[in-house]
């Protein structure tokens, strides 16, 4: 009798191979259920976050938004800075930062400052207003300082012209000064012509000439007091002579009779 070897089924081991899957289901299914708890639960944790962050803005205080509040914080930068180099170099603050604050609006109410701020940025021709104000600085340098060269120059004008004045006031002064005192010049200097320079006969040989001019104009000693003669030292026209009474005019060393002084001419005429 033959063996006969056994083969198995095709539907037989299909079964059986499939078999392993059925018993995983269980496991994938799950698997499933984990996975959908897992986004329940993150759905869930996101949601308590959001009602946590909205129940934290609902307790916050409203603030102003970043774009606004940079432009304030910047004035509030702005007057403390410029109050600081004004402190520092030694000068009074540049203007009182409380009023400064109010008029800024620095600490006011949220929608006011928002509205202070969004007055700039929807201002426009701020820029515009900033180049004419450069503009007009400029210009109004420039006349500045043409007019204050303009008043320089005459001014400088007018000192010079003022000077001049003075030279020749002054000149004309002086030359009338000189007019009027030529002639009293020339009358002094004519009377001091005509009038002698008298001389005292101080030095003992003047004195020795005088005794003895009187001693030979007398024809004795007896006679002496009777005929003495009164002379007196005289300058007459930058020459020293010895003149008497009658005007007699004697050469001061030789005592010999010279001439006559005639004082009309302020001259000695010869004998």
């Amino acid at each position: 009798m033959s063996s006969v070897t056994p083969v198995s089924s095709p539907v037989a081991s299909k079964v059986v191979s499939k078999a392993p899957k059925k018993a995983a289901a269980p496991k994938k299914a799950a698997a499933k259920k984990e996975v959908k708890e897992k986004k329940v639960s993150k759905k869930e944790e996101k949601e308590e976050k959001e009602e946590k962050e909205e129940t934290v803005k609902k307790s916050r205080a409203p603030s102003l938004p970043a774009k606004y509040n940079k432009f304030i914080q910047y004035s509030f930068y702005l007057i403390r800075a410029m109050n600081k180099k004004c402190l520092e170099a030694g000068e009074d603050v540049l203007l009182d930062e409380e009023k400064f604050f109010e008029k800024a609006n620095t600490f006011g109410e949220i929608p006011v400052m928002q509205e202070f701020v969004e007055g700039f940025l929807s201002n426009k021709g701020i820029g515009k207003e900033m180049r004419l104000y450069q503009t007009d600085k400029k210009k109004g340098e420039k006349l500045a300082a043409k007019e204050a060269e303009k008043a320089a120059k005459a001014q400088a004008k007018a000192d010079e012209k003022a000077e001049k004045a003075a030279a020749k006031a002054a000149a004309k002064a002086a030359a009338k000064e000189a007019k009027e005192k030529k002639p009293k010049e020339k009358k002094a200097k004519e009377a001091k012509e005509k009038k002698p320079k008298e001389k005292k006969a101080k030095e003992p040989e003047v004195e020795e000439a005088v005794q003895n001019l009187v001693a030979a104009a007398t024809n004795d000693s007896a006679q002496d007091e009777e005929d003495e003669l009164n002379v007196k030292q005289v300058n007459i026209n930058g020459k020293d002579y010895l003149m008497d009474d009658e005007k007699n005019v004697y050469d001061v060393d030789t005592h010999e009779l010279v001439g006559s002084y005639v004082e009309d001419r302020n001259e000695v005429v010869t004998v």
